[in-house]
C-alpha cells in the first residue's frame, strides 16, 4: 500500500509529534518549558529509516494524528 504524505503522529506518553513528509525526512516537535522546538531529520542511514517506517506502521508507541489534530504544533 503506498503512503500519501504528509502522514502525522504523536509519541504515546510524550510530548513529542511528528510530521512525516516523505519516507527520508519528518519534521520532530519537542516543548521545553512550553516552547516548541522544531528538528528536521534527513534520514541517511538505515536506523533512521526504520524510525521512519516505524512511526508510519504505529510500530511501539507511535500513534496516529490527522492533520486537524496537529497542526496547531506545526504553525
Amino acid at each position: 500500500m503506498e503512503t500519501i504524505f504528509p502522514v502525522y503522529r504523536k509519541l504515546d506518553g510524550f510530548n513529542r509529534f511528528y510530521k512525516i513528509e516523505s519516507e527520508d525526512v519528518f519534521i520532530e516537535v519537542t516543548f521545553s518549558q512550553d516552547q516548541p522546538k522544531y528538528q528536521t531529520i534527513q534520514a541517511i542511514q538505515f536506523p533512521e529509516k526504520l524510525r521512519i517506517r516505524d512511526m508510519i506502521s504505529c510500530s511501539f508507541n507511535y500513534v496516529p494524528m490527522s492533520e486537524e489534530e496537529i497542526e496547531k504544533y506545526f504553525q
